[in-house]
């Protein structure tokens, strides 16, 4: 594991999370806003997914993946080894 790469995504990660948390408690996004909750997640998720799934890579490499593979790696469930996407579990 390469821990800079991982600590910088999840410290990306963090920064939406954190304010996704202070928008909620200062009543920025009410008991009507899912949708505005889900484009918040969204970030977070991409960036814990490329904490998993780039964990060995070195930050050069990390920093320079063409942006097709940057996107697979982005919306690539954690343990499913790169073959199924967050949308293919909302399909069922």
């Amino acid at each position: 594991m390469n821990a800079k790469t991982v600590g910088h995504e999840l410290g990306e990660a963090l920064i939406h999370l954190e304010d996704l948390v202070a928008k909620l408690r200062n009543g920025m996004i009410g008991p009507n806003d899912e949708p505005a909750v889900a484009v918040q997640l969204g970030p977070i998720l991409d960036h814990m997914s490329r904490a998993w799934n780039c964990s060995d890579l070195p930050p050069e490499q990390h920093a320079n993946l063409p942006q097709v593979e940057f996107e697979r790696l982005s919306n690539t469930v954690p343990n499913f080894l790169g073959t199924r996407t967050i949308g293919d579990l909302a399909l069922g």
